[in-house]
């Protein structure tokens, strides 16, 4: 085994030991693997993965020196940080020169969402009586009617759909499984696929797939992606519409509407609730607005004014 095989070797080790003994995802492990290529590019690390500490600050530099944005950099430094230390507790390397990098300054961010209206618009746009209108108004209504990742989507079950009781089972980041509502108005788009175009095509391979492409396959991230932009043009909606406007349009509703921050948290399969936090500072203007209503002393001092 030459030295590139050896060092492939190596990244295909620690790749599986995140996926099998971590539990991460299919989706972050590809983006491991790519920081990982890039890293090793940079370096033209082969057999030798010892590095000196300076290194680490030439690396950061040179993240920066190709644009490379503040979350992009903490995101490689952290999963640099993961590889080192294996490959410390495998002996491969003298120890981990990531330890103590330092990440730059992360501003925390005002997540993209649609108005209540706005939203309205989008669900209303797939036509309802052909099949991909039909699939789709259940693609979209679920999304919004339960905050769910597009993985998430395209990967649900027909049996995970428990019916009976309003609740499906997701299954999110790290393989975790969660129960969500999700509403009448999604029961009975999806009601409405099963029954009208999904029973049709049942005997596949990919048999217990919910949501299927038309080449009967199951749904790619790609043409998840697609149907949302394509709805959004056609409800004239002048803002980049992801899923995950979907995903953020769901939790600012929720809490706009009176959810407290717990169980948005577990709507959203959130580990940690500082995640969820983002959420609390979305509407500036509501939330003034409901201070001064609630409030006793503004309510007081709106009285005055009156006066």
């Amino acid at each position: 085994m030459n030295t590139r095989e050896r060092s492939y070797q190596v990244i295909g080790d620690y790749l599986q030991f995140k996926e099998l003994e971590c539990g991460s995802s299919s989706n972050s492990v590809a983006a491991y693997r790519r920081d990982i290529a890039e890293f090793m590019r940079l370096f033209k690390i082969s057999s030798d993965w010892n590095i000196p500490h300076r290194a680490v600050n030439e690396y950061i530099s040179r993240l920066n020196g190709l644009g490379r944005k503040p979350t992009s950099i903490a995101r490689k430094i952290s999963a640099l940080r993961n590889l080192y230390k294996y490959l410390h507790e495998k002996e491969i390397v003298h120890d981990n020169p990531f330890e103590f990098a330092r990440v730059p300054k992360i501003s925390r961010y005002h997540p993209d969402y649609l108005a209540i209206e706005e939203m309205a618009k989008i669900l209303k746009q797939p036509g309802p009586k052909d099949r991909n209108g039909i699939r789709d108004t259940a693609i979209l209504e679920l999304l919004y009617g339960t905050g769910m990742r597009i993985s998430e989507l395209i990967n649900l079950k027909i049996s995970a759909i428990y019916d009976e009781i309003g609740f499906i089972k997701v299954l999110g980041k790290g393989n975790k499984e969660r129960l969500v509502p999700y509403g009448r108005y999604a029961s009975r788009a999806v009601d409405q696929y099963l029954s009208e175009v999904r029973e049709n095509v049942k005997y596949i391979a990919q048999s217990d797939i919910l949501f299927l492409s038309n080449r009967k396959k199951k749904l790619s991230r790609v043409g998840a992606w697609k149907i949302i932009r394509k709805y959004a043009v056609k409800a004239d909606i002048s803002k980049a519409v992801t899923p995950h406007t979907f995903r953020h349009s769901f939790a600012t509703h929720m809490i706009e509407g009176g959810a407290d921050l717990r169980t948005v948290q577990e709507l959203l399969g959130h580990t940690s609730i500082t995640t969820t936090q983002i959420y609390t500072q979305v509407d500036k203007d509501y939330l003034l607005s409901m201070h001064r209503e609630y409030h006793p002393r503004e309510r007081n001092f709106k009285r005055r004014e009156k006066k």
